[in-house]
């Protein structure tokens, strides 16, 4: 069970990881020319599956560490490097889809409507890229096991 869960944790952090790397870029590179309706058309396709995929895989991420922290049963001797992880990382993960969910479902709206205005993903991309540092950082301290 626990190798089941430990599957599901690296599999859902390199899904929401990639999602989101792979939509900050996309964004950034085609948010200069928001302009043409065909653009803005792959801008709302584009959000709507990175959200998807990325939701998806921190939903997993975040179950599965429950999972697995329960079924350790460490009680209060947890390791800072653990604490950190369930703390910090259950923290960025419930941020991240509030957050985000709500900055992309607003984005798609602006785009599918047409609006000249305010149309640019400019703070979408950089929501994502300080989410992206902040489980980066994360994933350090884990890695690091301090």
């Amino acid at each position: 069970m626990f190798g089941l869960m430990l599957f599901l944790h690296f599999a859902g952090l390199a899904a929401w990881f990639g999602a989101l790397l792979a939509a900050a870029v996309t964004l950034s590179v085609g948010g200069k020319q928001a302009g043409s309706p065909e653009l803005r058309a792959a801008g709302v396709r584009l959000i709507r599956v990175f959200q998807g995929i990325g939701h998806t895989g921190a939903v997993a991420l975040l179950v599965s560490g429950v999972v697995m922290i329960i079924s350790m049963d460490l009680g209060k001797n947890k390791p800072l490097w653990l604490e950190v992880m369930e703390k910090g990382g259950g923290t960025v993960i419930l941020l991240a889809l509030v957050v985000l969910g709500m900055m992309g479902s607003r984005l798609m709206k602006r785009l599918a409507e047409g609006r000249q205005s305010g149309v640019r993903p400019s703070r979408y991309v950089a929501a994502v890229s300080v989410f992206l540092v902040l489980i980066a950082s994360v994933m350090l301290v884990v890695s690091i096991k301090i």
